[in-house]
């Protein structure tokens, strides 16, 4: 009897191969380690895999951003991640801008300037001392006036007095009398309507205010001003004048 052959003339596809099974593909060929702790590890390898593989797939989710391309390249940042970025930039801007413009300046000290009194002939007014007696400014000359605004001024009356030569009257002015410190020659004067303050200084019906800048109105023996010293912090700022009044 003969032998079934195929229609092509070749062997029957369906008779076993030489160890009785069909043939397969040589991709389904499956290989079993001869050591199944191979086999185990793995498995452990894989599932670790695994594991990291969707923690990344989490965070990408959370930051907006999707999974990674057939090439492998990551796609652009999305749009929360972006806002968030934003919102960062904004936040400190605005922290920077708050602290800058709530810094300090630095506050320059007013530089003591004399200059000529806006009436040459000293006025003729008449005020009175912590007694109630009438003083006669004229009659005081030559004089140094200092026309305190409210200002205590102890330290300044003291030195004006202790450098003022003999001649000269220290006169100390606002708009009640002063309370002078003790041991110190000088004559304390009312004026209540700051004529002087107001004449020599600028001032027009100003009320006292404490820590105000105090001016030093030189005149002398002729009743004509010399010169008008503000701010008058210190003695050293009108010393000089303190001796051409003199004579």
């Amino acid at each position: 009897m003969g032998s079934l052959h195929g229609g092509n003339g070749g062997e029957d596809p369906s008779s076993p191969g030489s160890d009785g099974l069909p043939d397969l593909p040589p991709e389904w060929a499956v290989v079993i380690p001869d050591d199944l702790a191979e086999l185990d590890r793995e498995a452990v390898a894989l599932r670790r895999e695994q594991r990291r593989s969707s923690r990344r797939s989490r965070w990408r989710k959370r930051l907006g951003v999707g999974s990674p391309s057939a090439d492998g390249e990551s796609p652009p940042v999305g749009a929360p991640l972006l806002i968030m970025s934003i919102a960062i930039i904004a936040a400190l801007t605005s922290l920077f801008a708050i602290t800058l413009s709530t810094r300090a300046a630095p506050v320059a000290e007013p530089k003591p300037i004399a200059t000529p009194a806006s009436t040459q002939q000293m006025i003729d007014l008449t005020l009175s001392d912590a007694q109630g007696k009438e003083v006669h400014i004229r009659q005081t000359l030559p004089a140094v006036i200092l026309l305190l605004d409210g200002c205590t001024c102890g330290q300044l009356i003291a030195d004006t007095v202790k450098y003022a030569p003999p001649r000269v009257s220290v006169l100390v002015v606002d708009r009640t009398a002063p309370v002078l410190p003790s041991a110190v020659h000088a004559t304390a004067l009312a004026d209540p309507e700051q004529a002087l303050l107001a004449t020599y200084a600028g001032g027009v019906d100003r009320q006292p205010v404490p820590g105000a800048v105090p001016t030093a109105v030189l005149v002398n023996s002729e009743g004509t001003v010399a010169a008008t010293v503000r701010p008058a912090t210190a003695v050293s700022s009108f010393q000089a004048k303190l001796f051409e009044i003199a004579g």
